[in-house]
């Protein structure tokens, strides 16, 4: 009676949760892969990731870990003409809406010069992202931001609209700080085929 509960859900003890997550992370080295796969899984389904959510999007987890809807991605970051941004503030505001709605977060993130939870011990008060820069064409938005824990690495998330609502998702992660759409496409198609590939959770 009293003791720590060693199955305390992110729910009911983020603080304990975000503890575990750096533990596990920090043993991704040492893993093979079919080890990682089930980490993957552990931390998919525990997490209750966006792909359960209330707000009227609908994302395939499956599809976005298999890659299938890729390629349609990469093909359109290469067609199409695109603006880039380095402040938040520039985030189209329904864009911003709906990633509020999928990360349980409201989708904390800093500017490039701002601080952000680069570690296990940085300050819960901080955001859990930081911003390197994102894209945006007519139908599709790009943005690459960093995130912390034992390691930092960096996430890539694209997002295809109609008018204003996202109608697919596709999100993976790698470890350089990227500065262009150029770059995010070449680690995209060099890590693509890896061992790990493209994906060290669902989360964003």
């Amino acid at each position: 009676m009293g003791g720590r509960n060693s199955n305390a859900t992110p729910a009911q003890s983020p603080a304990r949760w975000q503890q575990l997550k750096c533990k596990f992370r920090s043993n991704l080295t040492s893993m093979t892969k079919t080890n990682y796969f089930i980490l993957f899984l552990f931390l998919t389904l525990s997490n209750n990731l966006f792909g359960q959510n209330n707000c009227g999007i609908s994302v395939d987890t499956t599809k976005i870990f298999l890659d299938t809807n890729l390629d349609g991605f990469l093909s359109d970051l290469q067609s199409q003409t695109f603006q880039t941004f380095t402040d938040k503030k520039q985030i189209p505001q329904s864009i911003r809406q709906q990633l509020n709605c999928l990360t349980r977060d409201k989708f904390s993130i800093a500017n490039p010069n701002e601080e952000y939870r680069c570690c296990c011990t940085s300050s819960q008060k901080l955001p859990r992202r930081k911003l390197l820069f994102f894209s945006q064409s007519k139908d599709i938005f790009l943005i690459t931001y960093l995130t912390g824990g034992v390691g930092v690495s960096t996430t890539i998330l694209l997002l295809k609209l109609q008018g204003d609502k996202i109608i697919d998702i596709w999100t993976g992660y790698g470890f350089p700080e990227f500065k262009s759409k150029d770059e995010v496409i070449k680690h995209i198609k060099q890590k693509r085929k890896s061992e790990f590939g493209l994906h060290g959770s669902l989360s964003i």
